[in-house]
């Protein structure tokens, strides 16, 4: 007679991210050392299923201490992680996550072993939501020395973001003089913006369309007028 062991997915991690519109989040998950010994000797896979997914696959009957923690690193290759990336909320239902960001681990996912996960007869699954920075968009525009401008608006194609009145100022640590367009609105960071930006002159003889603007300005680019809230994108004529 022969045995033959049934597995089944014990846990179901998903991890998402306001950031992305396809199947990413940004971060890798791995076991901490301890974790991993301890799912070996349990005789437990952890396996990723797609980017954003992951898997511990074992017997049945699921043989763990109770009361012990299953821990794994949320690590990250992206530097712009940091700067698209916003407050998260740092408990569950029954997880947590705990602060770390050394050595490219943004955080720790802590998951306590219970004796009601353990005899769970489902898949379990903990889905994580993190959240993405909100941000005012800025366009600073630097205006041809060789042309004579009219007034400038900056306009989204269809009204989805309102800009302030343009500010005439000097880029801090030089000469140059430039307009400064902040928008009305904070705008939750995207990787794939929804938004269409032109940027208009106004004569007395009618409105001029000078260019199609970036759909965003890069997460990273922060302005040098309010770096805390505000990303920029500099504009040559």
């Amino acid at each position: 007679m022969s045995w033959q062991n049934t597995y089944r997915i014990w846990l179901k991690l998903v991890v998402l991210h306001e950031y992305f519109d396809a199947e990413q989040c940004g971060l890798t998950l791995e076991p901490d050392a301890n974790t991993h010994r301890v799912l070996q000797k349990a005789g437990l896979i952890f396996k990723q299923h797609n980017p954003r997914t992951w898997f511990i696959i074992g017997d049945d009957q699921i043989i763990l201490e109770e009361e012990s923690h299953l821990n794994f690193y949320f690590r990250t290759k992206q530097n712009e992680f940091y700067y698209y990336t916003g407050q998260t909320a740092d408990t569950g239902a029954d997880w947590s996550l705990i602060n770390y960001n050394k050595n490219g681990i943004w955080k720790i996912l802590s998951i306590p072993v219970t004796h009601s996960r353990l005899n769970a007869s489902e898949t379990e699954t903990i889905e994580i939501q993190l959240k993405s920075q909100l941000k005012h968009v800025e366009f600073l525009v630097f205006p041809s020395p060789n042309y004579s401008m009219g007034p400038l608006e900056i306009r989204e194609q269809r009204e989805k973001v309102h800009f302030k009145k343009a500010e005439e100022l000097t880029l801090p640590g030089t000469e140059k003089v430039l307009y400064r367009f902040v928008s009305s609105e904070i705008l939750p960071l995207k990787q794939k913006s929804d938004y269409r930006f032109h940027l208009w002159e106004i004569r007395k003889s009618g409105e001029n369309l000078l260019s199609r603007l970036p759909d965003f300005p890069h997460v990273h680019v922060l302005s040098p007028f309010s770096p805390k809230d505000t990303i920029t994108s500099y504009i040559y004529l």
